[in-house]
């Protein structure tokens, strides 16, 4: 009976040690936990932007549990971030894009008239030809050029004139695109006739501005664009304005 307990008691030894080492082996073979990234914690000073557009702008960026981006100071144009690397990295990126001086375009309009009277104005070589082909009329004359600058969200009021007659030209740049292919801006188009004043003749009411046309349009930098066209004088006759946006140089 001895030699048996013996015997059991080796077996149970081997197979214990048998399980230690296949939990040894699974361990080696297992791949590693990975470790949490390390935080960055850095305050960032902002140029442009306030801490709190800096904010709600990286605020969708946020990705690690426990990171975040704080306010500094309403007084204080700086942010604090808190992120593991490379999430802090893709922030800066995005600083970098916005915070920085507004882009401002040039924009170089041209109102040309449009007659019955195989007029060509050298001024006008360039869109000469394909005016012809898609309009009717057989001349096409310079009225006048304008040039404004503005930045995206900005509101620009110019006077013109038309053979003497006093026109005003309001532009809205809703969107602009400076970056790549896609650079372009989205405008907002009105040219109008200046109402006239109210006066007794008319009962004190006075009429409001007359509206040649109005248009929104996305145009590429750099290219030329016709906006519309408003036919006059029983339509024999058409003003036409084009327009032309170029970044402005720095």
């Amino acid at each position: 009976m001895k030699g048996k307990s013996l015997l059991a008691t080796a077996v149970l030894v081997l197979a214990t040690a048998g399980i230690a080492l296949a939990q040894a082996q699974s361990a080696a073979t297992r791949p590693p936990i990975k470790s949490e990234a390390p935080f960055i914690v850095k305050t960032v000073s902002l140029h442009h932007l306030s801490s709190m557009e800096a904010v709600k702008l990286l605020q969708p960026y946020v990705q690690t549990p426990g990171g975040g981006v704080f306010e500094v100071s309403p007084n204080i144009r700086a942010v604090t971030i808190r992120e593991a690397q490379s999430v802090f990295n893709e922030m800066a990126t995005v600083l970098d894009r916005y915070d920085r001086d507004p882009a401002t375009v040039t924009l170089n309009f041209q109102l040309i008239a449009a007659e019955n009277s195989n007029t060509r104005d050298p001024s006008v070589a360039s869109l000469d030809t394909l005016l012809r082909s898609v309009l009717k009329f057989t001349g096409y004359r310079l009225l006048t050029t304008s040039v404004a600058a503005a930045t995206e969200g900005q509101n620009v009021t110019q006077s013109l004139s038309a053979d003497g007659e006093p026109l005003t030209l309001s532009v809205n740049l809703r969107e602009l695109r400076t970056e790549g292919s896609d650079a372009s801006v989205q405008l907002y188009v009105q040219l109008v006739r200046p109402g006239i004043p109210a006066s007794p003749a008319n009962n004190g009411m006075g009429r409001p501005p007359s509206e040649i046309f109005a248009t929104g349009v996305r145009v590429p930098i750099g290219q030329t664009v016709v906006l519309g066209t408003s036919a006059v004088e029983g339509g024999q006759r058409a003003m036409i304005l084009t327009v032309r946006p170029q970044l402005a140089k720095k």
